[in-house]
């Protein structure tokens, strides 16, 4: 608890005169369990806070001059500036991840959809996800006059990543990232390679579609069991080459070792006629990683939890709901949101339940709620 509550300490605090009545620690602490217990909103911290008073004053909170109005909270999250307060959350995550261990690291962006003045640009803020441990590494809140590609840089510079496996959907399959990962942050990378890389991907596919029946001994291949969901059947295989020397461009790719396909098979019956139908989809990855193709595909697989954590942030947590708009408000509480989360999962995961239930049992467990702050 103590080093949760000293991340909390550690946001500097830009208000001046009467706007420091209230302490932003105490604030800051309140709104992050009043999340944690399933509460997303400035009326319900305050609320929150007024009815958990005596609980947080023992865990060192004092609340020296009462509970802060819905209004105070408000206007606490417009200012601190979200560079700062994004610092608090890479400082719990490097708590919770030390006592892990280093795995797979998917980076991806995600609109706040709600949060979007009139004439402006949509907010993204690109996030770090370590799936094996069910936290939020890092974000990154993209420029209003920027896009993914210059947030990623940033992201990969403030994440200790070394011995990492880094997965980047196609927005960041750039050169200069691609060195990043492997360079500076000492780390493997799987970036998706797609249109935006017109000349790479066409080589590529074409690569896997002629020298994969003439010459198979290239390849390494691994065939997934087949999975069933919904009415539908989908087996995916995966291959993976290091012959890649003959790349025109091979030497602008520092660490480029291999490519990987993956090959997705769906079959589902026809709603109308009743007949099975089958499609195909491939997937293609520039890698760092030697050639061991279930490696590969367990890689390419493993990134797609940052998009459920997305789905868990809008349907759990509300984020496409929120309303916040106001300079910083926006970033600042989806980092609060995103704090919240890297608490719940692991403690969810170790009771076998889900996020829901986790905050239900945090909502009406004082013992749940410590676990989950201590974890």
């Amino acid at each position: 608890m103590k080093s949760i509550i000293e991340c909390v300490m550690s946001v500097p605090d830009p208000r001046r005169g009467n706007h420091r009545k209230h302490e932003l620690r105490d604030m800051l602490f309140a709104s992050l369990v009043s999340v944690l217990c399933g509460y997303d909103s400035y009326v319900a911290f305050a609320r929150f806070a007024e009815l958990n008073l005596e609980w947080m004053r023992g865990l060192g909170f004092a609340f020296k001059n009462g509970v802060p109005s819905h209004d105070t909270f408000r206007y606490a999250f417009s200012v601190v500036d979200h560079g700062l307060f994004s610092a608090c959350l890479r400082n719990i995550s490097d708590i919770l991840r030390s006592k892990a261990g280093k795995g797979n690291v998917s980076i991806d962006g995600k609109a706040l959809r709600r949060s979007l003045n009139r004439g402006g640009k949509t907010p993204y803020i690109v996030n770090a996800w370590a799936d094996a441990d069910g936290i939020v590494l890092g974000e990154v809140k993209v420029d209003e006059k920027s896009n993914e590609i210059t947030a990623i840089p940033e992201i990969l510079r403030l994440l200790g990543l070394e011995g990492c496996i880094v997965t980047i959907d196609a927005a960041g399959c750039q050169k200069n990232i691609m060195r990043q990962v492997v360079r500076d942050c000492r780390a493997d990378a799987v970036l998706a390679l797609k249109d935006n890389q017109k000349t790479f991907h066409e080589e590529m596919l074409l690569l896997f579609e002629k020298e994969l029946v003439a010459s198979p001994h290239l390849f390494a291949k691994y065939e997934a069991p087949a999975e069933k969901n919904s009415g539908r059947i989908e087996k995916r295989t995966c291959w993976q080459t290091d012959y890649i020397g003959w790349f025109e461009d091979i030497d602008e790719w520092h660490g480029l070792r291999s490519v990987i396909m993956v090959e997705a098979e769906r079959r589902a019956r026809n709603a109308q006629t009743g007949e099975w139908e089958t499609s195909k989809e491939r997937r293609l990855y520039a890698s760092s990683l030697k050639v061991d193709a279930k490696l590969a595909y367990e890689v390419t697989r493993k990134h797609w939890g940052v998009e459920s954590m997305h789905w868990t942030l809008d349907v759990t947590y509300g984020e496409d709901y929120c309303r916040a708009r106001t300079r910083h408000a926006a970033a600042n509480r989806a980092s609060v949101r995103r704090m919240a989360l890297s608490l719940t999962v692991p403690w969810a995961r170790r009771r076998k339940c889900g996020i829901r239930d986790a905050r239900m049992y945090a909502a009406l467990s004082k013992e749940a709620r410590l676990e989950m702050l201590t974890a």
